[in-house]
């Protein structure tokens, strides 16, 4: 049950475009690493790194606009923390943190993909031996479980957190905080399913990130509805 009396807070003007905007750099970022990433062969370091070498730029701007996006959506859960519920401030600032931990540990593994992977890739093809190909793989491991199953979790707690609160915020619909308790669901379910099968970790990411493209999209409907009701308020009392 909403609180009736638990209204939305903060400037929301800037709000609809941050957050449409956002939608569009997801995703870019979805197409991106379905074309590119997703397409790496998970049985073989040798094609792996032949496809990060022959698709150097267009693997570099992958990763590079998935760091955008980790850097826009946590722009989004700042206009959350502002806009919902002042009550349960202190509960969304536990929430942003643990979602900035998440998103660090993704921007560290997008900045590792950008910046060491190329260049191992080409030294493992000039040069392949045993000792390179298992260092590489250890690398490709711990980035997987950094990204596949370390940020995710994060994600999903700290969205849970936020769509808690949505159900405590009268102005949000229950439509959309149910949409919201779906899209964590399914990324705590991508990063359960990265435990046991990690080769279809990324396409469990990319169809996460495409549930967030139109969460987001939603979201800025959402602010957008609100700013109206709130201006109709104003002119009614100023009546």
């Amino acid at each position: 049950m909403k609180g009736p009396g638990r209204k939305i807070k903060g400037r929301i003007d800037w709000s609809f475009w941050l957050t449409r905007g956002a939608a569009v750099v997801i995703f870019s970022s979805v197409v991106l690493i379905i074309l590119y990433p997703v397409q790496l062969d998970p049985d073989s370091l040798g094609n792996r790194m032949l496809y990060i070498n022959h698709n150097e730029t267009a693997i570099v701007w992958s990763w590079g606009l998935n760091l955008l996006t980790a850097v826009v959506l946590t722009g989004v859960f700042v206009v959350l923390t502002r806009v919902l519920a002042a009550a349960y401030r202190p509960i969304l600032q536990m929430a942003l943190m643990i979602w900035v931990i998440g998103a660090a540990s993704w921007m560290l593994h997008d900045f590792i993909q950008i910046t060491f992977m190329p260049e191992l890739s080409r030294m493992f093809l000039e040069l392949p031996t045993e000792r390179l190909a298992r260092y590489i793989m250890e690398w490709e491991q711990l980035l997987s479980r950094l990204f596949g199953l370390f940020s995710c979790s994060c994600f999903a707690v700290s969205g849970y957190i936020y769509t808690a609160v949505m159900y405590r915020t009268a102005q949000f619909t229950s439509r959309f905080a149910g949409y919201s308790f779906s899209v964590w669901s399914f990324l705590l379910i991508s990063a359960i399913v990265f435990r046991w099968e990690e080769r279809l970790a990324l396409w469990f990411i990319a169809c996460s990130l495409f549930m967030m493209v139109i969460w987001t999209w939603l979201l800025a409907g959402e602010i957008s509805r609100i700013k109206g009701q709130d201006a109709d308020g104003i002119a009614v009392s100023g009546v």
